[in-house]
């Protein structure tokens, strides 16, 4: 995997942010949600705030759980959607290769 290509620089809430996804910020997602991913993904709103927290804070580590949070209320007051967060850390996750590369 090359590390660099896996950064993803992105806009929320008027912030520029770097957004990376690594085993450890998985494993991190995966214990604080004390179950595995595959499970977290039936709580919609939950496995949103974690999957957008592991993915910047691999690069912004003070960014806390509420921080990210708060990062998808201020976009969704500014008119964006759960969907386009859920798909901003999908994009991030094919760019670490869990998901397989597009060429």
């Amino acid at each position: 995997m090359n590390e660099n290509g896996s950064v993803q620089t992105v806009e929320l809430a008027g912030k520029t942010l770097k957004l990376r996804y690594s085993v450890n910020s998985l494993c991190a997602l995966e214990d604080r949600a004390g179950m595995p991913i595959d499970r977290l993904m039936d709580r919609q709103f939950s496995a949103t705030r974690l999957l957008l927290w592991a993915g910047l804070a691999e690069e912004q580590p003070e960014l806390s759980v509420r921080d990210a949070g708060a990062l998808i209320d201020a976009c969704v007051m500014r008119g964006g959607s759960l969907e386009q967060i859920v798909d901003l850390c999908a994009e991030g996750l094919r760019r670490a290769g869990f998901f397989g590369r597009e060429d």
